[in-house]
């Protein structure tokens, strides 16, 4: 039953998803992650209840594992957001507590009740499941759409805003998340053909596969992968498979060169997607490093024990540099640090960080085999060489595919597909490399045993029940979105009261209804209306108060029921006060306060913020542009005349508008 159900979750993770939810990828391996740990716990329980013993084995992992999980728990008790730091970002959700303890369950329940035998069939599932992605991946880049198919869109027209033809993603979301997936598992594929030749066919589909995902980090993480891999097979064989891995190398450089050397000849520029940090504008090497300055600036100013898990997005704005505002990407939200280990650094501190690599240090001795006692009586060096010479085919592959994960992860961070690899990596190889001998008594079940087995049943039951909650609830945020549905989010409200995205998007669609009202002239309506948008964005702050866009949808319903009453103008410069207090480098709240001042009369307050805001980011459009009309308005024509001077000369030459005031300050100022 435990096989079973591991060999499905390894299955399903990578390929699972559904249109319905707000996000269609990771939300939905993270559902089918809480309920197949719910179910291989409950398995796990009434296994040890039959046995009359908990069925637990002892590994080297046992203490870091344990240590790891008790320091995420103290920084999500004394993080700035907790609901975040237990559930994980909303749209990433992967990294939170409750994640973390799924993986560390399922590490445990696979090395306390898996066999050698059941531990290659896992594998071979894992292997299949990325060799439908794969396949559906290549499909994608020759214009045959199946995921798009599959909800209920044209097979041969790409539903999907990404250029995925350029760089596929298949059913993973992103192009890099599916290249960690294949670079983790394509040094499987290698030492499995070195037995079977038929698995050189899964290499090169999975090779192909991160070809047309075209990952700068996933192309360095096959890299250094298989050079530890090859490396040590060289080393420890005398150069015996050298003929099948020049054989493989040249399917694969003849492949490399038959999909990138025509395209060198195109003349057209590519198409550019993918996430903020890979498309568009900026070169992503140059925001990275502003983001993980970022990173260490949070680092600094939460040292112990960060913000708490998954918090990024709420600390990040306050130590963001200004130099990042004159990227393309200056205005994004960035939920991630974009870097794994910077991530736990921000988040969790220096006591997270230590936990993490002690972690993977850990993992790659136990996947490795090493033994302490069994090498104490050599020599130095001798012990070393012992140790690396009995390190098998299957346990070098796994290292080398762990270590593409981390490679991987230094250029991003880890999804729920990677994060499964990345804590049962240790329980596969330690399980395939060591008899699991424990025969347990078919013993007959007696009232307690009756008794806790029905309790164990109940709780699962209800756990599944929450899940599915959580779900639902997701699934109805999504349809007030896509429908503008009151209804509907207020059904998600009715599940997940404490959800603070879900307050925010009542608040905005009941200010639209406020808006509808008023311009029919029914000011009874609009006011019942305005009072409900009003109070769930002020409940959504109180929820999640370091979250800038609920304080941003906050201080936009204030600003639209200025008409109903003029206190709420007053009401909405006090909100953007207090988020440049969050994100005080933030050249757009700026300029925003400054527009407000200005309508509330507050010249002089007004002009110095939108001072400030082109002082930020000195290309900044629509500041220099209303910062020149507050000029001249004023009468400061050489003032003015030097704004719109710089959006022609440096930020668009082609502004029409900008052209005509430029004239009128200077025919004014004759």
């Amino acid at each position: 039953m435990l096989a079973v159900l591991f060999n499905t979750l390894f299955f399903l993770i990578p390929l699972v998803f559904y249109k319905n939810t707000s996000e269609l990828f990771e939300f939905n391996k993270i559902i089918v992650l809480y309920l197949f740990t719910i179910l291989i716990s409950s398995a796990w329980l009434v296994k040890s209840i039959k046995a009359r013993k908990f069925i637990f084995r002892r590994t080297m992992l046992d203490w870091p594992l344990i240590s790891y999980l008790s320091i995420l728990l103290l920084s999500t008790l004394f993080s700035i957001d907790p609901r975040t730091s237990w559930l994980g970002y909303y749209s990433r959700f992967n990294g939170g507590l409750i994640s973390q303890i799924c993986y560390a369950l399922l590490y445990w329940a696979f090395v306390s009740n898996l066999n050698q035998k059941e531990t290659v069939r896992t594998i071979y599932y894992a292997l299949l499941s990325t060799a439908i992605v794969g396949m559906l991946a290549i499909a994608e880049h020759f214009g045959i759409f199946t995921t798009c198919y599959l909800m209920g869109f044209g097979i041969k027209e790409s539903c999907w805003v990404q250029d995925v033809q350029n760089r596929v993603f298949s059913t993973l979301g992103q192009p890099n998340w599916l290249a960690a997936v294949v670079t983790a598992l394509l040094p499987i594929t290698f030492a499995y053909s070195l037995k079977h030749k038929a698995y050189s066919l899964l290499s090169i589909l999975f090779f192909v596969t991160l070809l047309f995902t075209k990952s700068r980090s996933g192309f360095l993480a096959f890299g250094i992968s298989s050079l530890i891999f090859w490396g040590y097979i060289f080393w420890q064989t005398k150069l015996k498979y050298l003929k099948e891995f020049l054989i493989l190398s040249l399917a694969l450089g003849l492949l490399s060169i038959a999909i990138f050397f025509p395209r060198t000849n195109d003349s057209g520029p590519s198409t550019a997607q993918g996430t903020s940090l890979e498309a568009g504008g900026t070169e992503s090497g140059t925001i990275r490093e502003y983001v993980w300055q970022g990173a260490l600036s949070v680092f600094k100013n939460h040292p112990i024990l960060g913000g708490g898990p998954e918090t990024f997005a709420f600390v990040f704005p306050k130590y963001k540099p200004i130099e990042h505002n004159l990227t393309s990407e200056w205005d994004f939200i960035y939920n991630k640090a974009h870097n794994e280990f910077l991530n736990y650094l921000a988040n969790t501190g220096i006591l997270g960080l230590g936990a993490y690599l002690v972690l993977i240090v850990t993992s790659i001795l136990q996947i490795s085999n090493y033994n302490y006692s069994k090498y104490s009586n050599y020599s130095n060096n001798s012990k070393i060489g012992h140790y690396l010479g009995q390190i098998g085919k299957l346990e070098i592959s796994i290292i080398s595919g762990y270590i593409a994960i981390l490679t991987t992860n230094f250029f991003g961070f880890s999804v729920v597909p990677i994060s499964l690899l990345f804590f049962l990596f240790p329980a596969l190889a330690v399980v395939s490399s060591t008899q699991n001998n424990t025969e347990l008594k078919k013993n007959k079940l007696d009232t307690t045993s009756f008794f806790l087995i029905a309790v164990v049943l109940f709780l699962t039951s209800y756990l599944l029940h929450l899940t599915y909650r959580y779900w639902r609830a997701d699934f109805h945020y999504n349809q007030s979105k896509i429908r503008n549905s009151i209804s509907e989010i207020k059904r998600a409200i009715e599940i997940s009261p404490k959800e603070s995205l879900y307050k925010s998007q009542y608040a905005i669609l009941a200010s639209e209804e406020t808006l509808k009202y008023l311009n029919d002239k029914d000011e009874d309506r609009a006011k019942e209306y305005a009072k409900i948008a009003v109070d769930e964005a002020e409940k959504s702050v109180s929820l999640s108060p370091m979250n800038l866009n609920n304080q941003r949808i906050l201080s936009t319903v204030y600003y639209r029921f200025a008409s109903l009453n003029v206190e709420f103008l007053n009401l909405s410069e006090t909100v953007l006060t207090d988020s440049i207090k969050i994100s005080p480098n933030d050249p757009k709240l700026y300029y925003q306060l400054g527009l407000l001042n200005l309508k509330l009369g507050k010249i002089t307050e007004g002009v110095k913020n939108l001072e400030k805001s082109v002082e930020l980011k000195p290309n900044y459009k629509e500041g220099r542009f209303a910062l020149g009309l507050t000029y001249k308005d004023t009468k400061r024509y050489e003032d003015a005349i030097k704004e719109f001077n710089y959006i022609l000369e440096k930020i668009d030459p082609n502004d029409d508008l900008t052209k005509k005031h430029l004239q009128e300050a200077v025919e004014n100022m004759k």
